[in-house]
This record gives structure tokens, sequence and C-alpha cells, in this order.
């Protein structure tokens, strides 16, 4: 289903820029991904066979499928990487070698004609007990190894080349995935030889499957992941402005309490407190504001003593704990003597920072925020204005 949905998000691009090789040597390798897939299904297979009209059809167009799909990774990888006239000269090569390979393919299946057949995990099995058709896999493992071998070089050598964060990670991804193909192919050079070679011991089946699916899932991965990528990158991003925002309430709510005048919107419920407001960067910029705000506002109502302490502690680790003392001395004074809940104190004391960009702003208010609340458990008190 990946695969598909892959090639139905690539298919407006494609149809748009129809001459774009990269685009259709991926397009054509989603194809043939789930043509892989689907077709030897146990639901589809005796359907498949039934409609081609020969036993181990579908054994064979999933072969095939992977031989394409080989040749379309690389053919990919080579118009990404290589000047436009080179990449086209390099793709009529690939093309040719892997023409002639499925040819050769056909060629041989068609003269050892393999007839057992079973599910689609014990056909194969079944069939390798026959020399022919021993050696016809044998050739198929070959032409994948070599494909996949130069799939991984492709990828590597273009990876660092690759300004993009998301291309590169997607091209370390083909590359690892291609890799896992190659122990695939080397698990099975084993399986046959252990058919035919009485004193080699045989893989465990599972082997096969869990490595093919998981290099398979891998470079699905790393081809879509330039597609998805931006978006989760985008998600992180707001989820961190999310948890910024939440941690920064608990300060915001105190100094709020003390002065109302430092907001410009009426602020939601207690019980909605926790839904992300929209636009969130900008609310979260603005809780920034408010708080700074509120500081000073504040300040004048502080102890001396922790406002001496906070200056003297400039650029130290123990600033935010410092600047935490002072507003709580300032809201612990304030509900005594609520002067600023009007918001028109003078404004002084201590000078902003402009060198200091507005996440590393956001970062020490959580931290201050962080030592606020410890200070308030501590002291066992409210910092909020007193009622009556």
């Amino acid at each position: 289903m990946a695969t598909l949905a892959a090639l139905m998000y690539r298919l407006p691009a494609l149809v748009s820029n129809p001459k774009n090789l990269a685009l259709s040597a991926l397009c054509a390798y989603f194809f043939f991904n789930s043509i892989a897939y689907f077709v030897d299904l146990d639901a589809f297979r005796e359907y498949f066979t039934e409609l081609l009209g020969f036993p181990n059809a579908t054994t064979f167009v999933v072969q095939v499928s992977v031989v394409v799909l080989t040749a379309a990774q690389q053919v990919t990888v080579v118009n990404l990487a290589l000047p436009p006239q080179e990449a086209r000269r390099t793709t009529r090569w690939l093309t040719a070698g892997f023409g002639v390979a499925v040819t050769v393919l056909l060629l041989l299946f068609i003269a050892i004609h393999p007839h057992k057949e079973a599910d689609a995990q014990e056909t194969i099995y079944l069939n390798l007990q026959d020399t022919g058709y021993a050696l016809y896999f044998t050739y198929y493992l070959t032409v994948c190894a070599v494909g996949r071998f130069q799939t991984v070089l492709f990828a590597f050598k273009y990876s660092r080349t690759i300004p993009d964060l998301w291309l590169r990670l997607g091209m370390w991804l083909v590359a690892c995935g291609s890799a896992l193909i190659l122990v695939y192919c080397g698990v099975r050079y084993w399986q046959i030889a252990a058919l035919h070679g009485a004193a080699v011991v045989a893989p465990w089946k599972f082997l096969f499957w869990l490595i093919a699916d998981s290099g398979t899932l891998m470079q699905m991965a790393g081809w879509t992941i330039p597609m998805w990528g931006p978006k989760l990158e985008a998600v992180g991003r707001w989820l961190d402005s999310y948890r910024s925002y939440v941690r920064l309430a608990p300060l915001w709510q105190a100094v709020y309490s003390a002065a109302p005048g430092i907001a410009l919107e009426n602020p939601p419920s207690r019980r909605l407190a926790w839904l992300p407001p929209r636009p969130l960067d900008y609310h979260l910029y603005r809780r920034v504001i408010e708080i700074r705000d509120a500081e000073l506002m504040l300040r004048q109502s502080a102890d001396p003593i922790a406002l001496h302490r906070l200056d003297q502690a400039q650029g130290l680790p123990h600033e935010v704990l410092c600047e935490a003392a002072v507003l709580h001395s300032a809201l612990l004074a304030n509900a005594d003597t609520p002067q600023s809940a009007n918001g028109q104190q003078k404004r002084s004391v201590r000078q902003g920072t402009p060198d200091r960009s507005l996440r590393q702003e956001i970062a020490n208010l959580i931290q201050v925020s962080r030592a606020f609340q410890t200070l308030d458990k501590r002291v066992g008190t409210t910092t909020g204005p007193r009622s009556g």
C-alpha cells in the first residue's frame, strides 16, 4: 500500500513533467515494487496463474519486477547525481544491460519450465531442489546482486554531494536497504549450496523474508522521505512550540494575575488553557513579550536584595534562579499591594537582551518558569493576587 500511495503521490508531477528521467524511473520503481508485492499474495496467485496460463507465473513476474525496479533505482540515482548528458548516456547503457538480463531470464525460465507450486514462501524452496532451477535462480540472484551493489555505490557517492538534509538521508537509506538486499542474495546462495551440498547446513527460512522485507522497507523510506520528511520536521517544530507554550504557562499565569494589562487578548479559561491557540507561534511570541513586560512592571516591587543578586549573576548559570527570585518577591509584594494591576507602573530596572534570539529567549524563560515554580512550592505561598 505504501508503494501505491507513493506512486499516486508522484504521478501528478510526472504528468506535468514527463521528460524528467529521474521522476519517471522513480515512478517505475514504485509501480514494479507494487507489482512484485501484490501478484505473489496467496489471495491472487491462483488468479494470475490462470490468467497467464503457466505454472509459477507469479513467481516469474515477481522476479522480472525485481530486476526492473533494481534498474529503475539506478536510473533514478544516476539522473539525480550526474550531469544531464552523462546521465542520459548512462541511462541508455543501464536500460540495455538490464533489458538483456530480463531477456536471458525469460529464456532460461522457458527452458527450465519449473512446475512445482505451493504457497509464496514454499514454491521457490521446492523448485530449488531441481539443479536446473537452482542455476536459473543463481543467475537471477547475480543480476539482482550486481544491480544492488551498483545502487549502493551510486547512492553513497551521490549522498556526499547533496546539501538537502532529507534527500541526503534518503540516499543513505536507499544504500543501506540495497546492502540488506545484497545480504538476502547471500543467504539465498547459502540456501542453494545447502540444498545441493550435503556438508552445508541450511539457513533458517525466516531469514529470507526478514532481510528482504527490511531492505525493501528501508529503500521505500529512502525514496519517499524527501516527500514527507519536511512535513515531519514542521510537525516537530510545532510540537516544540506547543511544549514551550505550555511550559511558560505557570509563569505567565502568575504574572498575568498581578498585571492583567500585559495581555492583548483575554486568556482562555483554565479548562481550555491546554488547547493550542492559532496561530501558535504568534501566541508563543506574545507570551514571551508579555512575561518580559510584566517583569519590567513588577520589578519596582521586588526585594532589593534579590535585585542586587540578579545584577551580580548576569551571564552566570544561576542567573535564571535569581531572575525567578526577583519575580517571586515582586509578586508576593504585589499580592499585598496590587499597584501594578493596571499595568501603568514606571518601566526601568533591567535592560533586555537584544543579542538573544527568540528561541534562546524562550529556552531561558522556560528555565525561569521552572525555577519560579520550585521556589513557589518551597516557600509554600501563592504569588497570585489576594481577594478581598
